[in-house]
């Protein structure tokens, strides 16, 4: 799918972003564009309103999950806790392009513009029109309300996306929110199942999901049970992180029951995926204990090519193996009270942090233990089995990106990333985007001609950044700057639209921190103040023009220092000469 236009219609706007604020994503007129790769990189000061966009849109989709879902847990209907007709934003208008799902588009006669538009204190509303999305076409609205008596979804449910991905690398409470409150409804649904005794129970129709920390583990093991040689490669590299493949795994999980609902009888959490998918685990475990004392069910994995085949015969793709270990972790937030909860369905942000009680093992439902990882060590050609839990902050946030992209595959797909270079080093930042690239491109159905190009179709990429190389890799119809205007109102525009356009692909960082982040040094700003620092009007002999040379050798070399040290030889010289 791939987005065209976000306006925020409501008269308080949303966080930084004022009413009439709009941002254009993919143009009509360049269809070509949309079938290569091409993430829109969000550039600008902190505070400019970057993430506010991301924020924007994961609460949009939430809101329009909760709308079309055929079936929604007691606590989310209590009107205090969700309202059709309010949303945050409140009134916005949504455009973007999605093809039928399960669909392999490759033009763009095969897709379907969709808007979405939602006034103050009324329900959002869905119109599609095919192609050529003109006056010839007809405008045709779509119930997002599901029909009384089916077992369906809302029809709206089949135009919006199959999942909206967020990320954030730092602390972003607001964009996680939505997630947040996604899960919590995908446990009472759970719950509430268990309870009225529905054997049927499927996974979540709600498509939004986070990747924290806990869910990487649950992305990089489906990753590494499901994908082949030739799709892990960009995980492989030594120069990436090395991971050449998976050792063992243990899965610890607590038997426990749910509170009693209305003093009836206590019911196991477990009970709903007994006799299915933990069935399925057990079937593919090396070996597995129930400790009927403890009430805890151990399975502990050894991997070698008969585990993964019994993964792929029991769970048929990566993507429902990890379904299964998000519903796992969802589950954790089983002893979550009905006033944590309400407490969180009805913020609006902007802090959440504590709301939500945090379990400690013995309250978790499921956790993973002795998670091993094989190896290569860079700058040796060694291999060694380490725990995952022993990464670094920057090889998880490399899991994350990268493993969601490969287990998406042929899905219609929103990815929000929020600063996902944050702890890379400059390599890798360097480097990111063409991993991207090619995670996605391999993440294409072997089935698909022109895979590559379909695949881009299917998917659209949002990051914030503030990297210079992650800029450089981005064209300038895809990198937006956002600044602050002199109402102190925020604008959003493409570089190659802007007053001072340039094109970006390929730039050097050092002109793109000057052109938009108007930082126009190479070095930093305390050993720039040391050049700085320098009285050129009172050096007035040679041996003074010497000591200020003296001190200029413990900076190392750079454009600033040679500016400097060439100024002082000519006054030196002109010195001697007189």
């Amino acid at each position: 799918m791939k987005l065209l236009k976000l306006k925020i219609e409501t008269n308080e706007g949303f966080r930084s972003l004022q009413k009439g604020f709009e941002i254009n994503f993919h143009t009509l007129a360049d269809a070509k564009a949309m079938g290569q790769f091409r993430p829109f990189c969000f550039a600008g000061l902190n505070g400019s309103g970057k993430s506010n966009v991301l924020e924007a849109l994961a609460n949009i989709f939430y809101h329009l999950e909760v709308c079309v879902a055929r079936y929604l847990p007691e606590s989310i209907r209590d009107p205090k806790n969700f309202q059709r007709n309010k949303c945050t934003p409140d009134a916005f208008t949504l455009e973007y392009l999605i093809p039928e799902k399960d669909t392999k588009p490759d033009k763009i006669e095969q897709f379907i513009k969709v808007t979405i538009s939602k006034k103050e204190a009324e329900e959002p509303r869905m119109t599609i029109q095919l192609y050529p999305f003109d006056e010839t076409t007809a405008i045709n609205e779509i119930p997002l309300l599901p029909i009384k008596g089916s077992e369906q979804s809302a029809p709206g449910k089949s135009f919006l996306p199959d999942h909206i991905i967020g990320y954030s690398s730092g602390e972003n409470e607001i964009l996680s929110l939505p997630f947040i409150k996604s899960r919590l409804i995908h446990l009472d649904e759970y719950r509430q199942a268990a309870r009225d005794n529905h054997n049927n129970f499927e996974e979540s129709e709600n498509s939004l999901i986070y990747i924290d920390n806990n869910m990487s583990q649950a992305v990089l093991l489906a990753c590494l049970l499901f994908e082949t040689e030739e799709t892990l490669a960009p995980l492989r590299q030594v120069d990436n992180t090395g991971i050449l493949g998976l050792r063992s795994f243990r899965m610890h999980i607590n038997l426990h029951n749910f509170d009693p609902i209305d003093e009836q009888k206590s019911i196991p959490i477990h009970w709903l995926i007994e006799h299915n998918q933990l069935a399925k685990l057990k079937k593919c475990a090396t070996s597995w204990f129930l400790d009927q004392k403890a009430q805890t069910l151990w399975l502990d994995f050894y991997v070698n090519e008969a585990t993964k085949t019994a993964f792929k015969a029991h769970f048929h793709s990566g993507l429902e193996c990890f379904q299964f270990f998000r519903l796992l972790y969802e589950l954790n937030n089983h002893f979550v009270d009905d006033d944590s909860k309400r407490e969180v369905y009805r913020s609006k942000g902007v802090y959440t942090d504590g709301k939500l009680p945090i379990g400690n093992p013995r309250q978790d439902f499921f956790h993973f233990l002795d998670f091993y990882i094989t190896k290569e060590i860079r700058g040796t050609r060694e291999q060694k089995d380490l725990l995952l839990r022993s990464f670094s902050d920057g090889e998880h946030q490399f899991i994350h990106t990268m493993g969601i992209c490969l287990l998406l595959q042929n899905k219609r797909s929103i990815l929000l990333l929020d600063e996902p270079e944050t702890h890379f080093n400059p390599s890798w930042r360097a480097r990111f985007i063409k991993i991207l690239n090619d995670s996605i491109t391999a993440s294409a159905s072997k089935e698909m001609s022109d895979s590559a190009h379909n695949v881009h179709f299917l998917k659209d990429i949002l990051l914030t950044s503030h990297s210079p190389f992650i800029i450089s890799d981005c064209l300038p119809d895809n990198v937006v700057l956002f600044e602050k205007d002199g109402k102190g109102e925020t604008t959003a525009k493409k570089v190659s639209e802007s007053e001072n356009a340039f094109n970006t692909y390929g730039t050097s960082v050092e002109f793109i921190l000057d052109k938009l982040f108007n930082y126009r040094q190479s070095i930093g700003d305390l050993s720039f103040s040391e050049l700085g620092g320098i009285d050129f009007s009172n050096l007035d002999s040679p041996e003074k023009v010497e000591r200020e040379k003296q001190k200029l050798r413990k900076l190392g070399e750079s454009f600033e220092k040679d500016m400097v040290l060439a100024r002082l030889n000519r006054i030196l010289l002109d010195q001697k000469d007189a």
